[in-house]
């Protein structure tokens, strides 16, 4: 049986929830945001560029940092000299799991690496078992995806681990990904008795109102989930200005929102792949934050170089406010709902960084149903259900009541300053869960790999760029090319 919470609090019971294949599928960058940060004031007897290096630069390079580890004069017993250092070879093995390691790409962390960490964090901690190691522990234990060893350590610490946050909140992004709601509610539950174990941690945060909506909540701050069930007010869709008229084909157009810098940086290369890969089939309107004269006149510009490829523009003023990038991340959302109507034909949003690889109407032939199609991963936490980078709709009946919810709720919430990571993607998700029973059924769900794929293959309609915005790799090399070929030849990209 667990151990018993003191204090007569609420006790936090682990069952063997799954074998955590979700959590295990997930991607690392949900792995890295509680482990980023290691508090280990032990390893202040260690040389201090040592420390900076393993615990701040993320060295991974056990062969040239073990022997500076192991020559350290600490001062320390032997027991706890043997632990910190122990702890420290751990701690660089298992930096290599880190995203910005793979560039973004989803890799398993390599099986004798893992059992090497884990022998290391075992060696520390029959020498020395405070709290602060146990917690870096079951950190170092989850970013490598040993789930169940992070798991067992966690049940055999509870009273000692009771109030740590970077443990709680692990503990609540497995029970949310493997959708253990008992659990999840006890942790939850733990975590918003204590304001000091939540902090302003925006993270956590969002996996519990996230959480709370799940468990039948309707979430107020932070993020409002009532717009969900209301279906006034209706955003202000006079915000936007025309500067190129779309043209009324009947073609489905890709809708693309971005400000200048990402125009220039990766619009226009976007805008280049379109064309090369379905010609004239399809039409592109541009929605740019910002836009200036001389970001017009580019436009303009650049639709001459795609001959009978219809270019449209519009342009929104968005104020510099906290957390713009959502705003921009979000606003096109809202757009969308306003271009599905205007446009009275599909409308297929894509990321600005985004390069199209496959003909869309060969690619759309094999989806079913395909009025609305959106984006599926069953290894992405809730939030996240429908990713943001791709959204296709008809103008149909069903397009519109699933938009009208996704705006009224971004806008909702931008208006009342929740600019907060992933709003976008917890509109787009659980805006779903309120449609008709009937309604989510004529949806179509597609592998994100599918349709938007990080992993660059062949047969994916376009591929995206990671977490890491700049890369190398065929991502590049694609990009590279289909600047040299319709870009001037001077121009950055």
């Amino acid at each position: 049986m667990p151990e018993q919470k003191p204090s007569g609090r609420a006790t936090i019971e682990l069952n063997r929830m799954t074998k955590f294949s979700r959590t295990r599928a997930m991607h690392q960058f949900y792995r890295d945001v509680f482990t980023r940060t290691l508090d280990l004031p032990e390893a202040d007897v260690l040389p201090a560029h040592v420390v900076a290096e393993i615990l701040h630069y993320r060295n991974s390079d056990l062969d040239t940092m073990k022997p500076t580890l192991m020559a350290a004069v600490t001062g320390l017993e032997a027991d706890k000299d043997e632990a910190i250092k122990a702890l420290m070879c751990a701690i660089t093995l298992a930096n290599n799991a880190f995203d910005v390691k793979n560039q973004g790409q989803q890799q398993a962390f390599p099986a004798e690496m893992a059992e090497a960490v884990t022998n290391y964090v075992v060696a520390a901690l029959q020498k020395e078992k405070s709290l602060n190691f146990v917690v870096a522990a079951v950190q170092i234990l989850f970013r490598i995806n040993e789930i169940e060893s992070a798991l067992f350590l966690i049940s055999n610490n509870l009273s000692l681990l009771s109030n740590s946050a970077p443990v709680l909140k692990i503990l609540l992004l497995i029970c949310l990904m493997e959708e253990d709601d008992n659990q999840a509610q006890i942790v939850i539950q733990h975590l918003t008795a204590d304001s000091a174990l939540l902090g302003e941690d925006p993270f956590a945060l969002l996996m519990i109102v996230c959480g709370i909506y799940r468990l039948g909540g309707v979430p107020e701050s932070f993020i409002d989930f009532r717009p969900l069930a209301e279906i006034e007010p209706v955003p202000d869709y006079s915000r936007y200005q025309w500067r190129i008229p779309h043209t009324g084909n009947g073609k489905t157009t890709v809708l693309v929102a971005c400000d200048k810098k990402y125009y220039l940086e990766h619009a226009r290369a976007l805008v280049a792949s379109i064309y090369d890969t379905n010609g004239t089939d399809l039409n592109v309107h541009l929605h740019v934050y910002n836009c200036d004269d001389d970001l017009h006149a580019q436009v303009r510009e650049l639709a001459q170089r795609f001959p009978g490829l219809a270019i449209s523009l519009s342009a929104e003023e968005v104020p510099a406010v906290h957390g713009i990038n959502v705003h921009y991340a979000s606003r096109r959302f809202i757009f969308m709902r306003y271009a599905l109507e205007q446009f009275a034909a599909p409308v297929l949003l894509l990321d600005a960084d985004c390069l199209v690889r496959q003909r869309w109407q060969e690619t759309l032939r094999t989806f079913y149903p395909k009025g609305l199609i959106l984006t599926q991963n069953d290894a992405a936490p809730l939030w996240e259900r429908v990713q943001g980078g791709f959204l296709y709709a008809d103008a149909d009946a069903l397009g519109f009541r699933y938009l009208d919810t996704v705006a009224r709720f971004i806008d909702r919430n931008l208006a009342s300053g929740n600019a907060v990571w992933f709003l976008d993607q917890v509109a787009l998700s659980f805006a779903v869960d309120v449609l008709p029973a009937v309604d989510q059924m004529q949806i179509g769900r597609e592998p994100a790999s599918r349709l938007i794929d990080i992993n660059h293959r062949n047969e994916a309609f376009s591929w995206v760029v990671t977490t890491h915005k700049n890369g190398d790799g065929e991502y590049q090399q694609y990009k590279n090319a289909l600047c040299e070929k319709y870009l001037a030849a001077h121009e950055a990209y």
